[in-house]
């Protein structure tokens, strides 16, 4: 057995993993699929292990090329931190975002610019869906890094900062008269839908679901129709829209709480970008 590990090798084994088969490995390497199946049969006669189960499904790790692939994954992050330290390159790869999208507009439009301008070669890819498909999703390995909504009962993940939750409706119209109060809410899976259901129960105030959604964007349009009352994060309230609170009998409610999920084999470029987060993040505390 050689005594050095093949990089090149190793970074072609996480491909095959990653995109699930030889021939979409060899369209992201850039390579020939005869080429990646070589360097990989080469791998393995190496080592003395089988590392990848061919199969019609495409190709799975089998037990010791899982054992191998976590240390491949840490030993490129590595090799990528040398490179870097040492002004070799600049940064580069895939990141995987995942958020929700009503976060996306108060801070994260702005964050995102700021570091695709700072890291050009940096391929950045955004999903917005609810926070606890996105957990699923970090857990599944199909995105990197997860800007989420804790969940207040079994919170995961680094905590960024609290972010108020404010009742709130548009200058120009009242929904907040009619009773059963009419509310405009996230779909099923958000995770304050609950609490702020059992904050209404709380003060007896009769209610009803007039709009649902999964988008920030239609859940503003139906309210700025005046259908409904809505709770929204204080930082995605639209200028100009009123406040209500208990003057309007309407219960407070706890802040959300954003958090942080990075997976634990993430690479540098992940890495970085979830440190640009945290920064992101702390700045805009420092200026409220």
């Amino acid at each position: 057995m050689t005594r050095h590990l093949d990089l090149d090798a190793l970074a072609t084994l996480i491909a095959v993993v990653d995109t699930g088969g030889f021939t979409a490995a060899a369209n992201r390497l850039g390579r020939t699929q005869s080429a990646v199946s070589a360097k990989i049969a080469t791998l393995e006669a190496e080592l003395g292990h089988r590392l990848l189960d061919r199969g019609r499904g495409g190709a799975a790790p089998t037990e010791m090329g899982s054992v191998l692939l976590g240390y491949a994954r840490r030993l490129l992050q590595v090799e990528d931190e040398a490179r870097l330290a040492l002004g070799g390159e600049s940064l580069q790869g895939r990141v995987r975002l995942g958020m929700p999208d009503d976060y996306v507009e108060p801070f994260g439009a702005l964050l995102l610019n700021r570091f695709v301008a700072a890291h050009p070669r940096v391929q950045l890819e955004v999903r917005c869906d609810i926070s606890q498909r996105l957990e699923r999703e970090l857990a599944q390995a199909a995105i990197d890094v997860a800007v989420i909504t804790r969940d207040p009962a079994r919170p995961t993940g680094e905590l960024l900062r609290y972010e108020p939750l404010v009742w709130c409706a548009p200058p120009d119209h009242r929904p907040e008269l009619s009773d059963p109060l009419p509310l405009a809410l996230f779909s099923e899976g958000c995770r304050f839908r609950n609490v702020i259901l059992s904050a209404l129960e709380s003060v007896e105030r009769p209610w009803r679901i007039a709009y649902a959604s999964s988008s920030l964007h239609g859940l503003l349009s139906a309210v700025n129709a005046g259908f409904a009352v809505t709770c929204v994060a204080e930082s995605s309230m639209p200028a100009g829209w009123r406040r209500l609170g208990a003057a309007e009998g309407l219960p407070s409610l706890p802040p959300a709480e954003i958090g942080l999920l990075v997976r634990p084999d993430a690479g540098v470029a992940s890495r970085t970008l979830a440190s640009a987060i945290r920064s992101a993040l702390s700045r805009l505390d420092q200026a409220a």
